[in-house]
């Protein structure tokens, strides 16, 4: 029985029918070489928001090309960008005026320039070579767009519970995770989605027993494509109070004032019957 499929080797530029023939006693594997295979070399690129990018698309083969097209990837089409050829130069559509460019005058090798990258420019991109003998060849390279991390740590006191926040805040959604000793230890998460793109990420640590944490290293770490950016904070003696606690200073407070005023209010009293 024979199984066969096909397969591309792109480092090769070759394609080839593999063969596999399945026998009771033993495989085998036969590669047979079937055409030659225009090779088209394209890059992902990774930038940060609100900055230059470019994309670059490389056809090696030696067809003529006659015109390069750069469309963008949409979900249910593909949208013309700009064109480059011989006889009509750098054409740019309206949407795209004094937002791309191409920066890479050839035919067989073209770079096209954002400007300055918007949430909207993240995506993927096709760029198509209009050959002579060999028709369109196309390929894909595709824009990831990020922020760099905003981070920070601090602690507050609250109640007879110490309460100690890491935020960080960058494109895409950062991690948090904690390094800290101790029991009595709760952690809860907030996510928020922003407008410009950026996930801000919220961990707060509720420690029961604060007096026991005092002395004590805590460390917060933020996980962003691959970086861990680590904050260090050791918990300082504090000041920390109960509401039953409060309300009774309160109480007492308010009593010695009211003690206060009737003890003046019966002496200006006696002061007045005094001939």
């Amino acid at each position: 029985m024979y199984n066969i499929s096909l397969k591309t080797v792109r480092s090769l530029g070759l394609q080839h029918l593999t063969v596999y023939m399945d026998h009771p006693l033993r495989n085998e594997e036969k590669i047979v070489p079937l055409s030659v295979k225009q090779k088209l070399v394209t890059q992902d690129e990774k930038r940060l928001l609100n900055t230059p990018a470019s994309l670059r698309c490389s056809l090696q083969n030696p067809e003529e090309v006659l015109i390069v097209t750069w469309q963008k990837v949409k979900p249910v089409s593909l949208e013309n960008m700009v064109t480059f050829s011989k006889n009509h130069g750098v054409v740019v559509q309206p949407a795209y005026k004094d937002k791309i460019n191409v920066t890479q005058l050839e035919l067989k090798n073209s770079t096209i320039t954002f400007w300055n990258t918007t949430l909207e420019d993240e995506g993927c991109y096709k760029c198509l070579f209009n050959t002579f003998g060999s028709g369109k060849i196309s390929g894909t390279a595709c824009l990831t767009l990020s922020v760099q991390p905003t981070v920070f740590l601090h602690y507050n006191f609250f109640e007879d519970q110490l309460n100690i926040t890491c935020f960080a805040n960058a494109r895409p959604a950062p991690v948090i995770s904690w390094k800290v000793a101790g029991s009595g230890i709760e952690n809860s998460t907030e996510v928020l989605l922003h407008p410009n793109g950026t996930t801000s990420v919220i961990s707060v640590l509720h420690v029961k027993d604060p007096k026991r944490q005092v002395g004590k290293e805590v460390v917060c770490q933020v996980l962003h494509l691959g970086t861990v950016t680590s904050l260090r904070q050791t918990v300082d003696k504090g000041f920390w109070f109960s509401v039953p606690l409060l309300l009774s200073i309160v109480s007492l407070v308010i009593l010695l004032v009211l003690i206060s005023i009737l003890l003046y209010w019966k002496r200006r009293r006696n002061q007045d019957r005094e001939p």
